[in-house]
């Protein structure tokens, strides 16, 4: 049973936000002029910012040296399956800030566009932590006590290629999610990932 959840709650990680930008605790210092310029992108963008996601759970059939078969579906990945080793069903996840954001960054300045970047990849990353946590919670209630971290497609030896079956499983497209002719996610901030789970 794949699940929908819209409103997702979250909230970024502010010394990660500035370091996306460059500054540096004690060794960096923002002018007033800067940081009104952020505090107006950020409302901005807070404000355009839809955090939904998708997410399903699937028995794991076998987890050999190079592949994870579940669902009748074999992923390649020799990182993948070291990851899943020893645990017996995986959550498929997708989350996304929306298209909205998407628009907004190609509305304003290229300035501006640098700091709501900035905050669109922390919210979206802050969007699936907190989905990730709310998977957790209800894993228990199907006798799910360990987990391993969020696994991407892109990540070490896993091809973004595996966008595919995010889209063929989760349907992500009743969220917005596309997978691109090079198997991106479109709107950009969005993430899927793959969450190892046993008991």
């Amino acid at each position: 049973m794949i699940k929908l959840v819209k409103e997702i709650p979250y909230r970024i990680n502010e010394k990660a936000f500035w370091g996306l930008l460059g500054y540096r605790e004690g060794r960096t210092e923002i002018s007033r002029d800067m940081l009104r310029k952020v505090e107006e992108a950020i409302k901005k963008g807070r404000e355009a910012v839809r955090p939904m996601g998708l997410y399903g759970l699937f028995p794991i059939e076998e987890v050999t040296a190079r592949e994870v078969k579940f669902q009748g579906k074999t992923v390649r990945s020799r990182k993948l399956a070291q990851h899943c080793r020893g645990f017996s069903h995986l959550y498929l996840m997708a989350v996304t800030i929306g298209e909205e954001f998407d628009a907004l960054l190609r509305r304003v300045s290229l300035e501006e566009a640098v700091i709501l970047d900035a905050y669109g990849s922390e919210a979206v990353e802050a969007v699936a932590e907190s989905l990730n946590r709310a998977i957790e919670r209800e894993g228990v209630h199907f006798n799910l006590f360990r987990f391993n971290w969020r696994f991407s497609p892109g990540y070490g030896d896993l091809p973004l290629e595996v966008n595919l079956l995010f889209q063929e499983l989760l349907k992500m497209d009743r969220i917005g999610i596309k997978v691109s002719e090079r198997f991106s996610l479109i709107p950009s901030k969005s993430i899927t990932a793959i969450i190892p789970a046993g008991g």
